[in-house]
């Protein structure tokens, strides 16, 4: 079977995460971890400029914290602010502040270094059966917060919510014409969104829409630099679209859709896809640079630890659209040098317990790589990156 008949029959039905374990010696750790600790249904990790580490749940439950403060050394909760009962989306944070959304109805701030809510901002609610709903991290921009609310049934409107980072402030909604297909990408002056339907809509920071592109498919999530927009789509391609107008500037050809995030830095495109690979282009003309092979669709990542590159196949994906939370097999992280380099590969299987059970997400904060698992939360090892 094809790579691309393979992820058709993955979608419909596929297997489950059911634990971890390392290649080779069934005594191995599978990574090399700094810590663990129990922290469920966790959602997302961020870091403040100085160097404080956040995390945040998607639990609906009261008593979860939408954002919580930890010990970098030991991964001990030192303080946790909880909000109304509702799922809960991914941490941002900007200028030592944090924002999350949760689904019941409240967007908050919180001051990072006295783990204490500076504004709760009540919404209007949202439907909670629907996991999608706060699927992504709210965007600071400027005196400004995004927050992306979108799920993934017919019956929950998708829309832009912004208000001011000063006090929660409403300033505008904007409803989107399809649902989002992917998180937004910010520019300094506004965002640029990915819609189900193949739209790319590019708003400014009122809310008024500057330019729309029809690309023909469901979108990735937006990487933005430099004045340019990098998104993958299920027409099986990487776009990079003039963020000023919407103008196609370059496609390139892949082998299947994107899930993740393109990665724009020291002037090259990197992007993961369900096409089992990873591949670096040049991020002016578009040229392909290089391709790595992999184990799977790339789920997380890739992203910039520093001078690597961490990516994470399999785990757990939110697809948007109909297929709703895939869990993919097997799951493997790789390292890779800048240049294609694959410098490590770490598969997780059922072979061998791994406190936590299954890795459903990798994340990066304050140059640290971080997994979320089913039951808790991994920090690894820098060495384990660095010294690979």
């Amino acid at each position: 079977m094809t790579r691309r008949g393979a992820l058709g029959a993955l979608v419909g039905a596929v297997g489950s995460v059911a634990g971890c374990a390392a290649l080779g010696d069934d005594d191995a750790p599978p990574i090399e971890r700094s810590w663990y600790v129990s922290f469920r249904e966790p959602s997302s990790v961020a870091a403040t400029a100085d160097g404080k580490l956040l995390a945040g749940s998607h639990s609906p439950f009261r008593d979860r914290p939408i954002v919580a403060g930890l010990d970098t050394g030991t991964g001990e909760t030192t303080w946790s602010v909880t909000t109304s009962k509702g799922r809960k989306s991914p941490v941002a944070v900007a200028d030592g502040w944090a924002y999350a959304v949760s689904a019941g109805g409240k967007v908050v701030a919180v001051d990072a270094t006295a783990g204490e809510s500076v504004w709760r901002r009540e919404l209007d609610p949202f439907d909670e059966a629907d996991p999608g709903v706060v699927e992504f991290a709210p965007i600071p921009l400027g005196d400004r917060v995004v927050a992306p609310i979108s799920g993934i049934q017919d019956d929950v409107p998708d829309r832009l919510l912004c208000v001011a980072r000063a006090d929660g402030e409403t300033l505008f909604t904007y409803d989107l014409p399809a649902s989002l297909s992917g998180a937004p990408g910010a520019l300094p002056d506004g965002v640029v969104a990915p819609l189900l339907d193949g739209r790319v809509l590019g708003l400014d920071r009122d809310g008024s829409v500057r330019w729309t592109r029809d690309v023909g498919a469901a979108l990735s999530a937006v990487g933005a630099a430099d004045g340019t927009a990098y998104l993958g789509a299920a027409t099986e391609e990487l776009l990079a679209l003039d963020a000023a107008t919407g103008t196609v500037e370059w496609r390139r050809s892949l082998e299947n859709t994107v899930f993740t995030r393109p990665l724009v830095t020291d002037d090259r495109v990197y992007v993961g896809g369900a096409d089992y690979s990873l591949r670096a282009f040049d991020a002016a003309s578009g040229r392909q640079l290089w391709r790595d092979d992999l184990d799977n669709a790339v789920t997380h990542g890739p992203t910039a630890v520093g001078d690597r590159l961490v990516t994470l196949v399999g785990g757990r994906r939110e697809v948007r659209g109909p297929s709703g939370t895939v869990p993919f097999t097997p799951t493997t992280l790789y390292v890779h040098d800048r240049d294609g380099t694959r410098l490590r590969r770490v598969r997780f299987d059922d072979k061998q317990r791994f406190d936590g059970g299954g890795v459903e997400w990798m994340g990066a904060a304050g140059g640290t790589v971080y997994l979320g698992q089913t039951f808790g939360l991994t920090r690894v090892a820098p060495e384990a990156i660095a010294d690979a």
